[in-house]
């Protein structure tokens, strides 16, 4: 057997993963060079399945919202019905007649707080913005709540009317929930872990 046909039937044997035959054994036990050539196909088998290995399970991006926000359903409902509350008890005021400074700014604490509950609203429909929310409606509501109390302080408001705030308090904590398990470090930790794990 000379060496062209033996190596030919030494890489149909590696392809097919079988023995070569005796005829090419017998070739190898006399041809130094065959047998090198097929220890050079072999690692080059060897590298070329290494090379099509699949990729680790942790190094594959997560691209679905995590099932975390399964569990915080109740959350985005109560925040529904916040968003629901500010907006139908404040969108009268923003249409109010009268004139004068009272009345502006009247007006002016009502369209503020129906764009609150846009931005609840908003949130409850898309958990996974509510991080990004939280410092504007964080701030809102501790402006807010500063100036409840300065009114409450000078005698110029009664508790039960500035008890209407409590929603815009109330708002903050379930959009504060949501923020938490929305936020970078969640998702972060979410590419390199199992989706399985929410």
């Amino acid at each position: 057997m000379d060496c062209d046909t033996s190596r030919i039937e030494i890489s149909s044997a590696i392809d097919d993963g079988v023995a070569v035959s005796q005829a090419v054994e017998a070739h190898l036990d006399t041809c130094p060079s065959c047998r090198q050539w097929q220890e050079g196909v072999h690692k080059l088998r060897r590298a070329t399945l290494r090379s099509v290995a699949p990729v680790p399970k942790q190094q594959v991006a997560v691209t679905t919202k995590p099932r975390r926000f399964a569990l915080h359903r109740w959350v985005r409902l109560a925040l529904a019905w916040a968003a629901v509350l500010l907006i139908v008890g404040n969108i009268v005021d923003m249409f109010s007649a009268g004139t004068g400074s009272a009345v502006h700014l009247e007006r002016h604490q009502a369209a503020f707080d129906v764009a609150l509950g846009m931005a609840f609203l908003f949130v409850a429909w898309r958990p996974d913005r509510a991080y990004g929310m939280v410092p504007f409606a964080a701030a809102f509501t501790l402006a807010l709540s500063i100036a409840a109390v300065i009114d409450l302080a000078r005698g110029e408001s009664t508790l039960l009317r500035e008890s209407t705030h409590l929603i815009e308090i109330v708002g903050l904590a379930l959009l504060w929930v949501l923020g938490v398990a929305a936020g970078p470090a969640r998702k972060r930790r979410s590419h390199d872990s199992d989706p399985d794990n929410y």
